[in-house]
């Protein structure tokens, strides 16, 4: 069950990452949104696993942890992608 939970964390964040250029203006604002977004999963990835003792894999706690992070994204980016917003 980790093993699923992980593959959807992994696959929100490979479409926030990838999507993210359609909805963001090229340049200095891009990057940091990337930067921020992997920065603050991985942290939090890394504490999670640290916290999480024997109950899971501390691999699929971490990239659950990594995608968690992304899920605010992943709404605000469907919601553009819904009302076809350009870029901001």
């Amino acid at each position: 069950m980790s093993a699923l939970v992980a593959t959807v964390a992994l696959l929100i964040v490979a479409y926030v990452h990838v999507s993210m250029p359609r909805f963001t203006g090229a340049g200095r604002k891009r990057l940091v949104a990337h930067a921020m977004l992997l920065m603050v999963g991985i942290v939090f990835g890394v504490v999670s696993a640290m916290l999480a003792g024997a109950s899971a894999p501390p691999w699929a706690v971490f990239v659950t942890g990594l995608g968690v992070v992304h899920v605010p994204a992943l709404c605000v980016l469907v919601i553009k992608r819904l009302r076809r917003s350009g870029r901001s």
